[in-house]
């Protein structure tokens, strides 16, 4: 096993003394418990530390029968905590994968993947032009791939159109207003005070629940399409596909979860499509459902998290040189991601 860092020792530490139900010894490198494999009361120990020099090492021993392994990986497979084995920074291009479980939709889960066809909103019209999405960076290949439209019925006046397809149906519709987060507020705190109507930020459709949704679903090629990178919303797929030119790249493709969330239907959409590997991209604030999330999705996939190095940035807010920074030297395992950052985190608490 490779040396291991400092915060992967605190964190070795911290939860096998939650899985043995152990106590740690004064210095924090030891750790005694029940023996895990015999069940044999306060004979087994677990090392983690100097030892040989400035080499960190593991060990581990039952000291009744000798039962189990001195080695880490067995020990956390025992336990059922592959998660905790360190791991090294990920570049996809040089990863070597290994199959994941398939996602049984008939056996483990119900799984209720069920949609119905949804009406866009009265006098809704596909548009190749608007002031706003031409402000927030849309070219003539955006209106082309991502169909967007407006409509002048008085409830949608002042939105963009967003519709869903999916199996070339459309299942559901985003709109969002075009003033400015800001300038919203600013509104309907004076609609408020004056007893007048407010303004919402997104009218959305609900004939179906957004959690069996996937934006951008359709481009996803069965068969072809074997990695997808998984963001929030919609305008973070539109400017990955337009930066990384992914609009015919049939073996790479984006898709919006629609928040920072995985369904089990979602899961159970991607494994039916063939996709092998997910590049997990919500914005780098989401810390914790981050490292949730990508422990579900390395269950069934090869599972990547776009660490972004950018302090209150998402993909919608990048450039190209940007993009490819993060993916040429910011992918990482959630392994990895869970010792380095969650961790990390913690302590800022």
């Amino acid at each position: 096993m490779r040396q291991l860092t400092t915060d992967e020792e605190n964190l070795l530490i911290e939860e096998l003394k939650i899985e043995l139900k152990g106590k740690v010894d004064g210095g924090r490198k030891n750790i005694v418990s029940d023996c895990p494999w015999c069940g044999k009361r306060g004979k087994f120990g677990v090392f983690i530390g100097k030892e040989y020099g400035r080499k960190k090492k593991f060990a581990s021993n039952c000291f009744s029968n000798g039962c189990g392994s001195r080695e880490l990986e067995p020990l956390l497979k025992h336990l059922n905590r592959l998660d905790l084995l360190p791991g090294d920074t990920m570049k996809l291009s040089e990863s070597s994968f290994e199959a994941k479980g398939l996602f049984d939709k008939e056996e483990e889960l119900e799984v209720d993947d069920e949609l119905f066809t949804v009406d866009l909103p009265e006098e809704y019209k596909r548009t190749y032009e608007t002031g706003y999405l031409d402000e927030r960076g849309f070219e003539e290949l955006d209106y082309k791939y991502f169909e967007v439209g407006t409509s002048n019925y008085f409830k949608f006046q002042g939105y963009v159109i967003f519709p869903i397809i999916d199996a070339g149906d459309v299942v559901g519709y985003v709109s969002r207003h075009v003033w400015s987060k800001k300038k919203l507020e600013k509104y309907n705190r004076k609609a408020k005070k004056n007893d007048m109507f407010q303004i919402m930020r997104y009218k959305n459709s609900t004939d179906n629940d957004f959690i069996k949704l996937l934006y951008n679903f359709d481009n996803v090629i069965e068969g072809e399409t074997r990695t997808v990178i998984m963001v929030e919303g919609i305008f973070d797929v539109i400017a990955l596909t337009r930066e990384l030119d992914l609009y015919d790249n049939p073996h790479v493709t984006a898709v919006a979860t629609f928040g920072k969330k995985v369904s089990d239907t979602q899961i159970w959409k991607l494994q039916s499509k063939g996709v092998e590997n997910i590049i997990l991209g919500f914005d780098p604030d989401a810390v914790g459902q981050i490292k949730e999330i990508s422990k579900t999705l390395d269950k069934y996939f090869n599972c990547f998290i776009a660490d972004i190095p950018f302090e209150d940035t998402d993909f919608d807010d990048m450039e190209f040189f940007d993009m490819f920074d993060v993916f040429k030297d910011h992918l990482v395992t959630p392994r990895w991601y869970n010792i380095n950052k969650v961790q990390i985190e913690k302590l800022k608490i």
